[in-house]
């Protein structure tokens, strides 16, 4: 993949990640997004090659974009419950993910990392270097979008 193309790629989702927290978008906060999502386009690319990352992407993982809406809310209420009930809810463990070639492995470990970000029954607070683990903490022990990305 082409550096253009790259960022590109990165400012595409980014931008449109940021149209997702607008409300009632104007054509100053939707300026001011793409021009922030070409930054850290251009930063995000920056950052892959100083870690010598060559991705591969699978096309299948997109089919793991599908199902966040829904789980993005209902984990939201589960998460809101939980919490309320015992504010100290969660706990961290160790998520192994397939073992793969190397660069589709770290491809697999940056996406899994946004994608279990995306909702709140999980988040992934570490990535160990040469590791097939993520250290993840869990505030529902049943985060079906934790379960897809490490199949």
């Amino acid at each position: 993949m082409g550096a253009a193309t790259e960022i590109l790629l990165w400012w595409l989702a980014l931008t449109g990640l940021w149209i997702l927290t607008l409300s009632a978008p104007a054509i100053p906060e939707l300026l001011a997004g793409a021009g922030a999502a070409a930054v850290c386009a251009v930063a995000a690319r920056s950052a892959r090659r100083a870690m010598n990352g060559a991705w591969q992407f699978k096309a299948a993982w997109l089919t793991w974009l599908a199902p966040l809406p829904k789980a993005a809310l209902s984990e939201s209420i589960a998460a809101l419950r939980a919490v309320f009930q015992r504010p100290s809810a969660g706990n961290c463990e160790k998520v192994t993910v397939p073992a793969e070639p190397r660069a589709q492995h770290e491809a697999r470990l940056a996406v899994a990392t946004v994608v279990v970000g995306c909702t709140p029954g999980a988040m992934v607070v570490a990535s160990p270097p040469d590791s097939t683990d993520l250290v993840v903490h869990r505030l529902l022990h049943d985060s079906a979008t934790l379960d897809r990305v490490t199949r």
